[in-house]
């Protein structure tokens, strides 16, 4: 049951929880299309039989242990060339939480993936809609793992594994999300978009370091310098840019 009070005016005032569906994400846009959703409504579950992550992966997790949830919002101040902004502010809302709770090493890894000691410990999925001009909606996805401690994936990690020492609440992590995702999208709204952005820059995995990736051709090194206003990825390649979409390159981490 979930038991939560964000210190929020409108994200999360709106909660439904359900122990077990298929995916938050899904029941987000079935409330949108029936009329039933409110700005700022939170759907939570303990499992997610399809739970979805980037590129079409299946976010995996074991019952009760981590936050599974979506937060409805309707964006229709932004403007669709700077979508990306929204996942910034979801980035940077998700990376101030963790880092509320553990002081290890945190990192946002582009676009929106969150990891602790290089090992990956939660991922968004945003997903919008258009009307007109303007977005009709956005459905924010968050999946964190927290209390989970054996993954198949042995680059995934969790809160519990990464601090040892330390106990966590499910839902005051959640509380707590709730509350800085509200004041980040306000920075939003208000055109702040500079101040998210030095938040994002400030924390992003393996900027302006020379660390090895992958694309279409193969195995290469070269070193992020920017994420660029339509979200790509600018990285220095033998004293070249080269951008690259989300599907477009690899990350290789040691094994």
């Amino acid at each position: 049951m979930l038991k939560i009070q964000p210190k929020s005016s409108f994200v999360g005032k709106n909660q439904i929880y359900l122990t077990s569906c298929h995916s938050t994400n899904d029941i987000a846009s079935e409330k949108i299309q029936n009329r039933e959703a409110i700005d700022g409504t939170v759907i939570v579950t303990d499992h997610q039989t399809a739970g979805r992550g980037q590129r079409g992966n299946q976010w995996q997790s074991d019952t009760g242990k981590n936050v599974l949830m979506s937060i409805i919002v309707f964006p229709d101040f932004l403007k669709f060339e700077n979508q990306f902004n929204l996942s910034i502010c979801t980035a940077v809302s998700i990376f101030e939480t963790l880092s509320f709770f553990s002081n290890q090493n945190i990192k946002i890894k582009w676009p929106n993936d969150m990891y602790i000691n290089e090992k990956k410990v939660g991922g968004v999925l945003i997903e919008t809609g258009i009307s007109g001009q303007k977005f009709s909606h956005a459905i924010v996805g968050i999946g964190l793992n927290i209390l989970q401690t054996e993954f198949e994936n042995p680059k995934s990690t969790s809160l519990a594994v990464q601090n040892p020492e330390k106990s966590f609440n499910r839902d005051r992590i959640i509380e707590k999300l709730l509350g800085v995702f509200e004041e980040n999208y306000f920075l939003l709204k208000e055109n702040k978009t500079s101040v998210l952005k030095e938040k994002y820059m400030d924390n992003l995995l393996w900027l302006n370091e020379e660390k090895k990736f992958s694309d279409s051709n193969g195995p290469f090194g070269g070193k992020i310098v920017d994420v660029i206003n339509d979200g790509r990825l600018k990285i220095e390649v033998e004293n070249k840019i080269k951008y690259y979409d989300i599907k477009e390159i690899t990350y290789l981490f040691h094994d």
